[in-house]
Order: C-alpha cells, then sequence, then structure tokens
C-alpha cells in the first residue's frame, strides 16, 4: 500500500511539474500586426535623451493611449555614429501608458539617433491594433555636452565630424550589403529606418494611401520585432555584435519592401514585405 502510494505521488508531482514548465514555456506578448483601430489614439508619445551626468546619458520612452489596451508595448533602439548600443523593450497587460529607459555613456563629437515603436492591442468584438513611432536626433560635443542645434563653432565642428563618420559608415555598410545581396539599388528609393518618424512616405508609389500605409508600416514592424530586435538586443548588450540603422528600400513601382541589416552574428541579411 505504501509502495503505490509512493508511487502515486511522484506520479502527480511529475504531473504538476510539466504543467509548470509548459506554463513557462508560453511566449510572452509580441508585437503583432491586426486591423487598424481607428477609434484608439495616443494621447502622448515622446522618445527623449538627456544628460544625467558628466559622462552618462539616458534615452527615455514614454507613451499613453486614451484608453486601455488589452497590451501595451514599446520598443525603443539607440544609434551611436550608426550603431546599435541600446535597445529597449516593455510590454503591459493591460496598460494604457508604458515608460522605460536605459543608460549610455557619453562619448564626444557622435551622432545619436533614437527611434521607438509605440504599439496598443485591443480586445472588442474582434483584435484591433494601433501604434505610432516618434525619434530624436541629438550630437555630443568635445565637452560631452549634449545638443540638438549648434550654439558655438565648437558645436557647429562636433556636428560636422558626427555626421561625416556616421554617413561614412552607413553608406560602407549598406553598399556592402546591396552588394553581398544582389540588390540593384537604382529600383528602390532608400529610407533609413531611423528616418522614418518624420519621413514624407506619400510620395512612394503605393504608399499614398493612409491606411495602406499604416498597415505597412505596421507589418513592417512586426517583422523588424521577430527578426532584428529580439535576437539582435541579446547580442549587442552582451558586446558580441556590431550591427548598424537598418536601411529600407522602397520598390519604386509601389510592390514590395525590402530591408537590409545585419543580424545578431554580424551577417548581412534582409526582410522582404509585399504589398
Amino acid at each position: 500500500m505504501r509502495k503505490w502510494l509512493i508511487i502515486s505521488c511522484v506520479f502527480f508531482s511529475c504531473v504538476l511539474c510539466s504543467f509548470y514548465f509548459i506554463r513557462l514555456q508560453q511566449p510572452q506578448p509580441v508585437i503583432q500586426h491586426f486591423p487598424l483601430n481607428t477609434s484608439a489614439a495616443f494621447t502622448n508619445a515622446a522618445t527623449s535623451l538627456k544628460k544625467i551626468d558628466f559622462r552618462r546619458i539616458q534615452l527615455h520612452i514614454q507613451s499613453t493611449l486614451e484608453q486601455e489596451a488589452y497590451l501595451r508595448q514599446d520598443i525603443g533602439l539607440l544609434y551611436e555614429n550608426g550603431e546599435l548600443v541600446g535597445v529597449l523593450n516593455k510590454w503591459q497587460q493591460p496598460a494604457r501608458t508604458v515608460q522605460q529607459q536605459t543608460t549610455h555613456t557619453l562619448h564626444p563629437n557622435k551622432q545619436l539617433d533614437a527611434i521607438s515603436y509605440h504599439f496598443a492591442e485591443l480586445h472588442h468584438n474582434d483584435i484591433t491594433s494601433t501604434s505610432k513611432m516618434t525619434g530624436i536626433r541629438t550630437y555630443t560635443s568635445d565637452k560631452f555636452e549634449l545638443f540638438s542645434f549648434p550654439k558655438s563653432d565648437s558645436e557647429t565642428n562636433a556636428q560636422h565630424l558626427a555626421e561625416s563618420q556616421t554617413n561614412s559608415t552607413l553608406q560602407h555598410v549598406w553598399t556592402e550589403a546591396k552588394q553581398q545581396l544582389s540588390i540593384p539599388a537604382a529600383t528602390y528609393i532608400e529610407v533609413p529606418l531611423t528616418a522614418l518618424p518624420t519621413a514624407d512616405l506619400t510620395v512612394i508609389n503605393g504608399l499614398s494611401d493612409d491606411k495602406k500605409r499604416q498597415e505597412i508600416i505596421s507589418r513592417l514592424w512586426e517583422g523588424l520585432y521577430r527578426n532584428y530586435l529580439l535576437p539582435i538586443g541579446p547580442a549587442v548588450e552582451k558586446g558580441t555584435v556590431k550591427t548598424y540603422i537598418p536601411l529600407l528600400l522602397f520598390d519604386k513601382n509601389g510592390k514590395h519592401l525590402r530591408v537590409i541589416y545585419q543580424d545578431e552574428f554580424g551577417k548581412h541579411a534582409e526582410l522582404l514585405q509585399y504589398y
């Protein structure tokens, strides 16, 4: 009798452990494209960079939806002279507001580009979503000051130096990627990812319709989140890879979008999205 009791206890313990393990293995919420919710809007959303002491800056992103969402998620990317140096990713369920920040060591004569994607998934009669992008560009002087617009000759020189180094690095990386991936550059309109929040995409063939354009951007970030941010984020934190601002290539015929980037192993890769 005692033997069967012990066997039964072991059996039920194994079952409970299995259920617990399965629960732990359930995937976390991820950014996923759903039909656009036109009645939900962000009351505020922002990406900011500020100096917190002599040698450190803070990247802060925040957003608030006008109503509570089933899922709120914000992601942020920070680039220094084109190289990815910081990643933010936070979700809350349910929620209206998401805030997060990270610090980065300040270096002189650098160009800092940050971009954020603010996302909300809403469950009512059906599942819908809404999103917004924000971004910022700032520079650092040779005196470790942070500025957006130069106010002195010294800051003007620092900006020119930073822009020259950033452009040279990115053009080298992107040219190499297009060659390795056999991409005919002349058939595309190029937009760096960090320019997306302020770029006028309506002039691009196939993107003039507002609803279609928002759907394309939504699907773009779904792909970037799964294939770029999730695998590359840990590698960047460990310092095991160098990766740079992805380049978006919009087909001039308005049929598709290609995204070229460096993966978690530092190799050139691309995403392809038809629309």
